[in-house]
């Protein structure tokens, strides 16, 4: 039997439209992607750790981030990434970090404005730029229709 970390990703969104966040009609919200050096720009998450809590977790990526989570803690969606070569399996789960506009939602040039400066850079990525990353997708949808959380197989 294979063992399975757990990854806490932490969804972050810009509204196009911040006085109607929940309104999509103009288009779907961005989503905030960080990349350490010359990786891929993925959502910001860590690594769940022995005897941690979920919500320590986002805690800990939100901190990382210079972000405060939202009042109302939500998993948004859950997914088992299975382990293929060079890559464990892990269980994923989609963190509410809540949504962002004005100057909160300011990232000039993909550069750095969290709290541990060199360590990545941050950008706004539109909904079809995560094809790839189909819990983000869901939990996007679960985060501006305020649904209740998914499970994908």
């Amino acid at each position: 039997m294979s063992t399975h970390g757990v990854r806490v990703t932490l969804l972050v969104w810009k509204p196009v439209n911040a006085d109607a966040p929940g309104d999509v009609a103009a288009g779907w919200p961005q989503v905030l992607q960080v990349r350490d050096g010359a990786g891929p720009w993925q959502a910001p998450s860590v690594v769940l750790r022995g005897g941690e809590l979920v919500m320590g977790a986002a805690e800990r990526v939100a901190h990382a981030l210079g972000l405060t989570l939202p009042n109302v803690h939500r998993v948004l969606a859950v997914d088992q990434r299975l382990a293929t070569r060079g890559r464990p399996g892990e269980v994923v789960l989609v963190v509410d970090g809540g949504w962002v506009a004005g100057e909160d939602a300011e990232v000039t040039g993909g550069a750095n404005s969290c709290a541990h400066p060199g360590r990545h850079r941050r950008r706004w990525a539109d909904a079809d730029a995560l094809a790839d990353d189909r819990e983000l997708v869901v939990a996007l949808g679960a985060a501006v229709a305020k649904l209740p959380p998914f499970v994908l197989g």
